[in-house]
């Protein structure tokens, strides 16, 4: 058996561009991702099967469309990633069921044990106001804060915020942006 490569200094960006060669990079990404995409659709759904099953749509649908991934306003996968679960969401809610294409597509068998049930329990429990997630999110500075909250919480497109705030819609990207790089770097930190 070899070594597994280090992929932890590699950016979002590079691992995706590299999953075709070193499918292990996808492990990194997902490592990267996993509670913020779990909380984002617990928050959803506040149910935990229909989150795990999602999370897994989400990621298996990431992994198909690695190529498709353009870093063009950073090296974060996170805001891409929730744009694919937020789709997941909305698909699983017109269809009255979880959609398992992708997963399919992939020859992934889904099941879900009751090890990562109690996981995404943990993460629902932590979308409660004195969760950790969002203490981060109340340290950051109140303009990327309220454009997080507003863009990738509430779902508001750039366009409204923008014209809420009478500002350019880059600079809301901007902002939501230096928001998720601040969160996923605060995470990073308490994660052992």
């Amino acid at each position: 058996m070899g070594v597994e490569p280090d992929f932890s200094r590699a950016s979002d960006a590079e691992l995706l561009g590299r999953v075709d060669a070193e499918p292990e990079a996808f492990r990194e990404v997902y490592r990267r991702h996993e509670r913020v995409v779990v909380a984002f659709l617990a928050r959803r759904t506040g149910d935990a099967e229909l989150t795990a099953d999602l999370t897994a749509e989400t990621f298996a649908t990431a992994l198909l469309h690695a190529r498709r991934f353009r870093g063009d306003l950073g090296d974060s996968a996170v805001g891409w990633l929730l744009g694919i679960a937020r789709h997941a969401w909305l698909h699983g809610l017109e269809r009255k069921r979880t959609e398992r294409s992708a997963c399919q597509r992939l020859g992934m068998q889904v099941s879900i044990s009751d090890a990562s049930l109690e996981r995404v329990e943990a993460f629902i429990d932590a979308a409660h106001p004195d969760s950790p997630l969002l203490a981060l999110l109340a340290e950051l500075p109140p303009e990327q804060r309220d454009a997080v909250r507003a863009h990738v919480l509430d779902e508001r497109p750039y366009r409204e915020l923008a014209d809420e705030l009478k500002i350019n819609p880059a600079t809301v990207r901007q902002r939501v942006s230096r928001g998720l790089a601040h969160l996923r770097a605060a995470i990073k930190e308490e994660t052992p």
